[in-house]
């Protein structure tokens, strides 16, 4: 039987970070550092981009164009008076 380690223990979300990967929250709430730079590499991903190489702004642009296919909600719409 092997001993436990500190790898055991940990949150799968956090089982092979460094702890220099990890940063507190104003919360209190542990987090990987590089959260926002992954929900970026998750969107293009979602959108079909493959490429190795792209640009943030490219990534909002097509999610803004894409936006602009979806009809509004009843509740979006304002009425005209």
């Amino acid at each position: 039987m092997r001993a436990v380690t500190e790898r055991d223990i940990r949150l799968p979300e956090f089982r092979d970070a460094k702890l220099e990967d990890l940063e507190l929250r104003a919360d209190g709430k542990v987090v990987r550092k590089d959260r926002w730079e992954m929900g970026i590499h998750k969107i293009r991903s979602a959108l079909g981009d493959t490429r190795r190489e792209f640009e943030i702004d490219e990534i909002v642009c097509a999610v803004k164009a894409l936006v602009a296919t979806v009809p509004p909600s009843p509740d979006d719409e304002t009425e005209e008076e």
